[in-house]
C-alpha cells in the first residue's frame, strides 16, 4: 500500500510550483447547454471496479515511463514505436455530398431526427427532410441513398489510452485507429501523456498519421501511483492549443486516490482488512494544485474513484473557482463510488462526470478475481450509479468512456449495450444478467447515445465543433446497419459500423458498402516542371492504371477499396532470396535515368518483414528499397530503411539499414543515375536523407511495389501512389 509523508509533499510542491508559467487563456468557449436527458426508475446496486483504471505512469523517482497496472502491465509506448495510420488523403473531404433516404439522429434538441444531411468541404450545410435537402443540389453534388440505414454523429470516447499502451495490447498508432475508426468513434481524449507522447503525436499529426480527432491530457505533476515530479515541460503547450489539424491540448491530468495502483479511497472498509484506500493528497494541498493549473486556465482532468477522492476533487474544484472564476470545464474521472450526498454537487460545482460506459456483470456476478478490490454489499449502490446521478443532477453533464486499452473494451457497441442493459457478454459467449436491482440501474438509449456523442464533446469542451448533426458544424458522422433506438436491447451489441466519415471525408468505408462511401475530391492533376518532367505517376484511386502487371498475383491479399485511394497488399510469405513472393506489382523501367518515389505505410515487426520499391533485372537481380525489420546481430539495426541488392539467393554488398526512422509515413525516392542506383527517405518536413547506392550493370528490366518477407500472414502495407519521373 502506497504511503507519503504530507509534509514531503507539502515541499515539494511548494518547490514546484514557484515554475508555474503565467496564465493562460481558457480553453473552453462559451456554447450550448448539453444537459443530459434524465429519468425516474431509480439506480439499486453497482459495484466497484477498482484495478487498472485509469492508466497512469508509476515508477520511482519521478521517471515518466508507462504505467503500471495491477493486471496486466503494458510496455512502454516511446516515440519510436511504429505507427503506421492512414493518411490525410483517405479523408480528404467528398466537398459537395447529400445522404438521403436515411433515419438521422441527429443529437441536436432543434431537430432531433431527420432524413437527409448535406456536406459542403468539411462541415454541414444543412439538415431536413428529403425534398428541402435534395432542391440544395447542385450540379457537382453527389448524392447517395442510404435505403433508410441509420446516420448519427460519431462516437466521441471522452477517455482512453490508444496511443499510450496500445502496443502492450498488441496494436500500434495505424491499428489502434483503424479499429476505432472501423466502431464508428471519430474523436478521443488521450488521457495520460509525458512529453515524449505529445512530440510523438505531433509528428503522427504532422505527417499525416493522426486520424482521430485527439485531445491530449498532460500529465506533469502526480502519476496513477501517487508519485510526485517536479516538471514543467507542459509550459510549451498552452490550455487548448492546437497541435495540429487533428491534435490538440485538452487540460492536465491529476490523480487523487488510486486504482492505477494501490486502492482507491472509500469511505467503507474493505474486505479482509484491506483498509479505506489511498488519498494521494491532503485537501489543502489538492485545492493548492488544482487552484493554480486552474488559473492558467486548464481543464482538470482528476482521477478520483472511490467516494473520498471524489469529495476532495469536488472540494478542490470548488476552491478554485472560489478563488478565481473561469469558464473551465473541469472533469472527474471515472466516479466509481458515488454517495447519494455527493450528486447534486455535480450540478452546483458544474463539474463533468466521465464514467464507464461497458458494465463489468461478468466478474462481479463470479467474484473471479478480475479486479482487487470489491465493495461490500451494503454499499453497492454507490457503485457506478449512472442513473441516480442524472436523477439527482438533472442538470448536469455525464459522459461515457472506455478507458480501452486494458480496462473495458474500446467497441462503442458493447459499452452502449452495457449502459442500457447492465448485461455483459462472457468470453465463451454466454450472457451474464445482472439481478434485477442491478438492472434498474441502466439508463435509456436516447440518454446513452447523448453521452456517447455530444456529451463527449461537451467533456472535451468541443461541443460547438462537434458531438451533434447541425449546420455549420463538422461533419463527423457514422451510417450504422440499424437504429439502435428502434433495435431489442440485446440487438445494441449486433450493431455494425458500415462507413465512418470525419470532416467530410470517408475514413472507413465496410466491404460491401462502397456504393454509400462518397469518394473523395479530385485532387489537381500533377504539373510536372521542365526540370523533372512526369513520366508516370498511377494515384491507386479505385483501379489500376494501364501498364501494370502482377507476379504471382493472389487476388484476395490485395485491394484497392480498402483504404478509399490507396493500394493494401498483404504482406506475402515468400521473398526474392527464397521462394518468389506474390503480389509482387511491376511495370516496365523506363529507359534512360528516373526517379522512383511512393509514400509508404507499413509496420514492420517481425523478422526480414519488408514493404516499398523494387527494381528488377534481366538477369534475376533485384534491388528493394524500403521500410522492413530485422535483428541479425551485426547486420540489421531492428526496425528501419532497408536497401538490399538480392541475386541467386544472397545480398551483394551492403543492406544500407538505417534505424530512427521519424514520422508515421514513410515518403521513398530510388534515383537510377546511370548505373548508380541511390535511395532516400524524406523527413516529416520533406527533406532527403540518402539511405545508401548500389551499382549495377545493364538495363533494368521493371520497376514497382513490394510487400513480402512476413514469417506468418497478418500485416500490410499501403501504398498512397507511385510515380516515375526523369531526373
Amino acid at each position: 500500500m502506497f504511503r507519503r509523508a504530507s509534509g514531503a509533499i507539502s515541499a515539494r510542491w511548494r518547490r514546484w510550483k514557484t515554475s508555474l508559467p503565467a496564465a493562460y487563456r481558457s480553453p473552453i468557449r462559451p456554447g450550448r447547454s448539453a444537459a443530459v436527458a434524465h429519468s425516474k426508475p431509480h439506480f439499486r446496486m453497482i459495484w466497484l471496479l477498482a484495478a487498472a483504471i485509469a492508466i497512469g505512469s508509476c515508477t520511482p523517482g519521478g521517471a515518466t515511463i508507462a504505467p503500471a497496472h495491477l493486471e496486466p502491465t503494458p510496455r512502454p509506448v516511446t516515440s519510436e514505436s511504429p505507427g503506421l495510420p492512414p493518411t490525410p488523403r483517405a479523408s480528404i473531404p467528398a466537398s459537395d455530398v447529400i445522404f438521403h433516404n436515411a433515419v438521422i439522429l441527429t443529437m441536436d434538441d432543434a431537430l432531433p431526427t431527420a432524413s437527409a444531411i448535406h456536406i459542403v468541404g468539411d462541415s454541414i450545410a444543412s439538415v431536413g427532410e428529403d425534398s428541402a435537402i435534395l432542391a440544395e443540389a447542385g450540379p457537382q453534388t453527389r448524392i447517395v441513398d442510404l435505403g433508410g440505414l441509420t446516420l448519427m454523429p460519431g462516437f466521441i470516447d471522452s477517455h482512453a489510452h490508444l496511443f499510450h499502451v496500445a502496443s502492450s495490447f498488441g496494436k500500434d498508432d495505424r491499428t489502434a485507429q483503424e479499429e476505432a475508426l472501423r466502431f464508428g468513434i471519430t474523436s478521443i481524449g488521450e488521457l495520460w501523456s509525458d512529453e515524449t507522447l505529445v512530440r510523438h503525436l505531433q509528428e503522427l499529426d504532422a505527417a499525416g498519421g493522426l486520424r482521430l480527432r485527439t485531445s491530449i491530457y498532460l500529465a506533469p505533476f502526480v502519476d496513477g501511483c501517487g508519485n510526485i515530479y517536479e516538471q514543467d515541460w507542459y509550459r510549451a503547450f498552452a490550455p487548448g492549443a492546437d497541435l495540429g489539424s487533428r491534435l490538440r491540448v485538452g487540460g492536465i491530468k491529476l490523480y487523487t486516490d488510486g486504482g492505477s495502483c494501490n486502492a482507491p479511497a472509500v469511505s467503507f472498509e474493505y474486505p479482509a482488512g484491506a483498509g479505506h484506500g489511498d488519498l494521494y493528497f491532503s485537501q489543502s494541498e489538492l485545492n493548492q494544485i488544482v487552484t493554480d493549473f486552474h488559473r492558467q486556465g486548464y481543464q482538470l482532468a482528476i482521477h478520483a474513484i472511490g467516494d473520498r477522492g471524489i469529495d476532495q476533487a469536488l472540494e478542490a474544484i470548488a476552491a478554485a473557482q472560489a478563488a478565481e472564476p473561469r469558464e473551465v470545464r473541469h472533469r472527474i474521472e471515472h466516479a466509481a463510488v458515488i454517495r447519494p450526498d455527493q450528486m447534486p454537487r455535480f450540478d452546483t460545482e458544474s463539474v463533468v462526470a466521465v464514467m464507464f460506459g461497458s458494465y463489468p456483470t461478468c466478474s462481479l456476478l463470479q467474484r473471479d478475481g478480475s479486479f482487487q478490490y470489491y465493495t461490500p454489499d451494503d454499499y453497492l449502490t454507490w457503485e457506478w450509479p449512472m442513473r441516480s446521478l442524472l436523477e439527482n443532477a438533472p442538470q448536469g453533464h455525464y459522459a461515457y468512456h472506455s478507458d480501452a486499452y486494458g480496462v473495458r473494451p474500446l467497441n462503442p457497441f458493447e459499452n452502449l449495450y452495457g449502459l442500457v442493459t447492465r448485461q455483459e457478454v462472457a468470453e465463451d459467449g454466454t450472457i451474464c444478467r445482472p439481478p434485477a436491482a442491478l438492472a434498474a440501474g441502466a439508463v435509456t438509449v436516447d440518454q446513452a447515445l447523448r453521452a456517447m456523442t455530444l456529451e463527449g464533446a461537451y467533456a472535451l469542451g468541443q461541443e460547438d465543433d462537434l458531438g451533434s448533426l447541425a449546420p455549420g458544424k463538422l461533419a463527423d458522422l457514422i451510417v450504422l446497419s440499424a437504429d439502435p433506438t428502434r433495435v431489442t436491447p440485446d440487438g445494441l451489441r449486433d450493431l455494425q459500423v458500415r462507413m465512418t466519415m470525419l470532416g467530410g471525408g470517408v475514413v472507413y468505408c465496410a466491404p460491401g458498402y462502397e456504393a454509400i462511401c462518397p469518394p473523395a475530391a479530385a485532387l489537381p492533376s500533377p504539373q510536372p516542371s521542365p526540370q523533372t518532367p512526369l513520366i508516370f505517376r498511377d494515384e491507386f484511386d479505385g483501379s489500376l492504371d494501364p501498364g501494370w502487371s502482377w507476379t504471382n498475383e493472389a487476388p484476395a491479399a490485395w485491394s484497392l477499396t480498402a483504404t478509399p485511394g490507396w493500394l493494401r497488399i498483404a504482406l506475402s510469405q515468400g521473398g526474392f532470396l527464397t521462394t518468389t513472393p506474390s503480389n509482387v506489382l511491376l511495370r516496365p523501367a523506363p529507359p534512360g535515368d528516373f526517379d522512383l518515389t511512393t509514400t509508404l505505410r507499413a509496420s514492420p515487426s517481425r523478422n526480414f518483414e519488408f514493404a516499398g520499391l523494387i527494381v528488377t533485372f534481366a538477369d534475376g537481380r533485384v534491388l528493394q528499397f524500403g521500410r522492413a525489420y530485422c535483428d541479425v546481430p551485426g547486420v540489421c539495426t531492428g526496425g528501419g530503411y532497408y536497401f538490399d541488392n538480392l541475386k541467386g539467393g544472397a545480398t551483394t554488398g551492403s543492406n544500407f539499414a538505417l534505424p530512427g526512422f521519424a514520422g508515421s509515413q514513410y515518403v521513398l525516392r530510388l534515383e537510377k543515375r546511370g548505373t548508380t542506383y541511390t535511395a532516400y527517405y524524406l523527413t516529416v518536413d520533406g527533406q532527403p536523407v540518402a539511405a545508401g547506392s548500389h551499382t549495377v550493370a545493364g538495363d533494368p528490366q521493371s520497376v514497382g511495389l513490394l510487400a513480402a518477407q512476413a514469417p506468418a500472414p497478418g500485416p500490410v502495407a499501403e501504398f498512397d501512389f507511385f510515380e516515375i519521373k526523369a531526373p
